[in-house]
């Protein structure tokens, strides 16, 4: 076969690659890991946060890292699978929305709609914050987690206004739950 030969049989091939991958992006079957992160009931009864790997099916090549995290904080609030519901809870109540997810510097501002509120004792709040500052910084460990109701930076988080989230919270906050918490719910 002649060079050019060569050339053009290649460039065919690459053609048909491009088309393929176009199509699969097209089609939806293309997916990322995100993780999200529920409690697991523990033989001493009580719950530690633990990472749930997550398959998403993603729209067009370029995901960018804050659109990956309302990808996964929307699985966050599906809640465990039908298979998980056995071994994992979540303290976010399924009838929450996100409303959008914006990164400046080191800050994730995390919006989501008043349902988000709704529900829980004090060790469940802080529980649904460990839930959502975890998910929320899977790509970026160290960075901070501002919370927004409605578009509107809030200080304190719950009904009767006890969890303070005034400032950023980061993982480090909520520690005690990666080594289990007493399940006083």
């Amino acid at each position: 076969m002649s060079f050019q030969k060569k050339i053009v049989v290649g460039l065919l091939l690459l053609w048909a690659i491009l088309l393929i991958i176009f199509g699969l992006v097209h089609s939806g079957l293309l997916s990322r890991k995100v993780s999200v992160f529920f409690f697991q009931n523990q033989s001493d009864g009580s719950l530690k946060l633990v990472e749930i790997p997550r398959q998403i099916k993603i729209k067009g090549l370029k995901t960018d890292t804050s659109q990956m995290i309302k990808y996964a904080l929307k699985e966050l609030i599906l809640g465990p699978t039908q298979e998980e519901s056995e071994a994992y809870i979540s303290c976010v109540p399924a009838e929450a929305n996100i409303r959008d997810v914006k990164i400046e510097n080191d800050l994730i501002y995390v919006d989501f709609d008043e349902n988000i509120e709704s529900g829980g004792g004090i060790l469940e709040l802080q529980g649904r914050l460990a839930q959502i500052v975890f998910t929320a910084t899977q790509f970026s460990p160290q960075s901070g987690v501002r919370l927004l109701i409605e578009g509107k930076e809030i200080k304190s988080f719950g009904g009767e206004g006890i969890t303070d989230v005034e400032k950023p919270m980061f993982r480090s906050d909520f520690e005690k739950f990666l080594q289990g918490e007493k399940n006083e719910r």
